[in-house]
C-alpha cells in the first residue's frame, strides 16, 4: 500500500494488515467487486469501479485493475492498482445532467421530452389508464424581460418551477421547453376529469405574485389541455395539440385553460399564416393609417384626431385591428408596428401643419410591449424632434394594462413623458381592475369611457348613471372627458346634458384615410 492509499479508510498500513477489502468499499458495490475478485483470483485480468470512502467520510470513486500474480505457473495473489476518478466522475454527471436538464431551473429540457413522452404512453396504455399533457405558457413574461431586465426574468422563471412542482405527483414531469414555455406530462389519471384540479392549482400557484428585489411582480398562465389513452403512433403529436390549446387560452384572453379540439388545428394554421403575412406587411409597409376627428362638445370643433392601424390584405382584404393586433403582441412584432405608427402619424400631423390646419392634437395609441421597453421617453423625443413637434401637439393614449407588471416603473416612466410636454390620455376607461386605486397617481389628462358605456344611455339608466359618475369624477380631478362610441343625436344631447368635453364617434365622422381627413379639417365646423 502506497502513501496514496493510506489516504482511505482505514488509513494506516497496520490496518490495512488482516483486513478484507470490504471494509473499504461501499456495501452497495461489494458483491460485484468481490465478483471481480474472485475472477482475478481465477486468472482473468479485471478492470471495474467502486466507491470508496477517505479518511474524512467522503465518497471516492475509484478506477481499479486488478492483475493475478504468478509464480511458477500458480496464481499466488492479486495485484491491484487503483486510480481516484471522482473529479471526472462528477464531470460526467454534471454533463449528463446537463444535456438532460434545463440548467435555469432544473427541470427537464425538451431533449429529454419525448423519451418521458413514450414511457408515459406506453404507462398509460399498460395500465388502461389517460395521459394529460399540459402546455403552460406564461402570459406576460416578456414585459419583464424587456422592461427590467433578463436577471429578474430568471428569478421569476426560478421560482415558477418550483411553484409548479409542488403542485403535480411525484411521479408526474415538467420540462422546461425554453423560454416562458413548460410542458407537463400526468400519467396513470383514472378520469379525464382528474386533470382539471392540477390544472386550476397551477395557474392559482404561478399567478400570485413574485417579490423580487423589493418589486412585485405579475405573471398568469394560459393552459392547453390534450388527452390520450396511450394509443398514439406519434407520442409528440400530443404536444403540439397542447400547443394549439395553450394558443386558444390565449386568444380567449389569458389565465385561462382550454382543451384540444380536432378543429383547432385548422385555426392554428390560420393563425400561423396571419402571423407570417403580419410580418410581409411589416417588412414592405402595407399598413395604412386613418384617422377619427375628436369634436368639443362647446364649440363643435375639430380638436383633435386619433391615429388608427388599417391593414388591406392584398388575398383577405380588410383585416380588423381586433385579429391582426393580439397576434403582433404575442409575436413581438408589435414593437415594429407602434414605431411604424407613431412615426407616421407625426409625419402626416406635420405635414397637415404645412397645409395649414394647426390647433389640434395627435392621439396614437401605445402598446403595452412597447412602453415597457427601455429607451420609450428618448424614443418619444427623437420622433418629435425628428418632425419637428411640439409635445403638446402629441397625445399618447394607454390602457391600464400597462400597470399590470411593474406599476412603480409604469408610473414613473408615464411621469417621465408628462415631464416632456406630452399629453396622456386613459384608454377605456372603466373596462379595466385598477382605475380607481390608480387613478390619483397617473399623471393623465384625459378620460376616454369605453364604448361599451355610451352605446344605451339613452335608454339603459345604468349605463347613464356609471357615464355620468366618470364625467363628474374625472372633472373634480380636473381631467378632461372624451366620449368614444358616439352614434346618434340622442347620445350626443345625454352627454351635453352631462358635461362631456369631447365627443368622437361615427355620428361626427368616420375614421379616413390621410387624404380625407385633410379634407375634412379644411371645412367649417358642422357640429355646434
Amino acid at each position: 500500500v502506497n502513501p496514496a492509499g493510506l489516504k482511505l479508510k482505514p488509513h494506516t498500513a497496520t490496518d490495512f494488515i488482516g483486513h478484507h477489502f470490504s471494509h473499504l468499499v461501499l456495501e452497495e458495490d461489494l458483491q460485484r467487486v468481490s465478483q471481480h475478485f474472485s475472477a482475478a483470483r481465477a486468472g482473468t485480468p479485471q478492470r471495474f469501479e467502486a466507491r470508496v470512502r477517505d479518511e474524512g467520510e467522503k465518497l471516492l470513486t475509484m478506477d481499479i485493475s486488478n492483475l493475478p500474480i504468478m509464480v511458477n505457473g500458480e496464481i499466488v495473489g492479486v495485484f491491484g492498482i487503483a486510480r481516484d476518478i471522482s473529479e471526472q466522475k462528477h464531470f460526467e454527471r454534471q454533463l449528463s445532467f446537463n444535456a438532460s436538464h434545463d440548467r435555469l431551473t432544473g427541470l427537464l429540457n425538451r431533449v429529454s421530452l419525448e423519451d418521458q413522452l413514450i414511457l408515459d404512453c406506453h404507462i398509460s396504455r399498460r395500465r388502461k389508464r389517460r395521459l394529460a399533457v399540459m402546455c403552460i405558457d406564461l402570459d406576460g413574461f416578456k414585459s419583464i424581460n424587456d422592461s427590467i431586465g433578463h436577471y429578474f426574468g430568471d428569478q421569476v422563471l426560478i421560482e415558477v418551477a418550483q411553484r409548479m412542482t409542488q403542485q403535480v405527483r411525484p411521479g408526474d414531469t415538467i420540462v422546461r421547453m425554453g423560454g416562458d414555455e413548460f410542458i407537463v406530462l400526468l400519467p396513470d389519471l383514472l378520469r379525464d376529469e382528474d386533470v382539471v384540479p392540477v390544472a386550476e392549482r397551477l395557474m392559482a400557484s404561478i399567478a400570485k405574485p413574485y417579490c423580487i428585489q423589493g418589486m412585485d411582480l405579475h405573471v398568469s398562465a394560459s393552459v392547453g389541455i390534450t388527452l390520450s389513452d396511450g394509443h398514439i403512433e406519434q407520442p409528440m403529436q400530443l404536444i403540439q395539440q397542447a400547443d394549439m390549446a395553450m394558443y386558444k387560452a390565449k386568444q380567449q384572453g389569458r389565465n385561462n385553460f382550454q382543451w384540444y379540439t380536432s378543429d383547432l388545428n385548422q385555426r392554428v394554421c390560420e393563425h400561423a399564416s396571419l402571423r407570417n403575412d403580419l410580418q410581409k406587411a411589416i417588412e414592405t409597409q402595407s399598413f395604412r393609417l386613418h384617422y377619427q376627428p375628436q369634436i368639443d362638445a362647446r364649440t363643435g370643433r375639430v380638436v383633435g384626431i386619433e391615429a388608427l392601424l388599417r391593414w388591406e390584405h392584398l388575398e383577405k382584404g380588410f383585416i380588423s385591428p381586433a385579429v391582426f393586433v393580439p397576434v403582433a403582441e404575442d409575436s413581438g412584432q408589435i414593437i415594429p408596428l407602434s414605431l411604424w405608427v407613431l412615426d407616421t402619424a407625426c409625419a402626416q400631423l406635420r405635414q397637415l401643419g404645412e397645409q395649414g390646419v394647426t390647433g389640434i392634437s395627435m392621439a396614437v395609441n401605445i402598446s403595452p410591449m412597447h412602453f415597457q421597453r427601455g429607451q420609450f421617453v428618448e424614443c418619444i423625443q427623437t420622433v418629435l424632434s425628428k418632425h419637428g413637434l411640439s409635445a403638446g401637439q402629441l397625445e399618447l393614449e394607454i390602457t391600464e394594462s400597462l400597470l399590470l407588471h411593474n406599476v412603480e416603473q409604469a408610473i414613473d416612466t408615464l411621469h417621465q413623458v408628462k415631464a416632456l410636454g406630452v399629453r396622456i390620455a386613459l384608454d377605456d376607461f372603466g373596462t379595466g381592475f385598477s382605475s380607481l386605486s390608480y387613478l390619483k397617481r397617473l399623471p393623465i389628462d384625459k378620460i376616454k369611457i369605453d364604448r361599451s358605456f355610451i352605446q344605451e344611455i339613452a335608454t339603459d339608466h345604468h349605463d347613464a348613471a356609471i357615464t355620468q359618475g366618470i364625467i363628474s369624477m374625472a372633472h373634480h380631478l380636473s381631467l378632461t372627458v372624451v366620449a368614444e362610441g358616439v352614434e346618434t343625436a340622442s347620445q350626443v344631447d345625454f352627454l351635453k346634458g352631462s358635461r362631456c368635453d369631447i365627443f368622437q364617434g361615427y355620428y361626427f365622422a368616420k375614421p379616413m384615410p390621410y387624404a380625407e381627413i385633410e379634407a375634412f379639417l379644411s371645412q367649417p365646423a358642422s357640429h355646434p
